[in-house]
């Protein structure tokens, strides 16, 4: 059974102006979970992952907080990978 929520997305993802703000979203929840689940397996605070990537702690909070409209840098988002010994791997779908 589809929840309220699906349903509303279902009705509007046809919109062409609501599907690149809805993308857009799902990316940016995507790259924050993707971050606190790393940082979390590797058992290191934001604070210290900073410090890895050159940055202070407020900046590893905004890229884990999904509802932050702002999206990192590939340049930055390749220097969080590389902190965990990743690579960097962008798609198109």
């Amino acid at each position: 059974m589809k929840s309220d929520l699906d349903k509303h997305i279902e009705r509007h993802i046809k919109d062409r102006e609501f599907k690149v703000y809805f993308d857009r979203a799902d990316a940016k929840r995507k790259i924050a979970q993707e971050i606190v689940s790393l940082r979390q397996t590797y058992h290191i605070t934001q604070a210290q992952l900073a410090k890895q990537v050159k940055t202070c702690q407020q900046v590893i909070s905004r890229l884990e907080n999904p509802n932050d409209k702002r999206i990192p840098s590939f340049d930055f988002l390749d220097r969080v990978a590389r902190s965990f010994d990743r690579k960097l791997v962008i798609s198109m779908e």
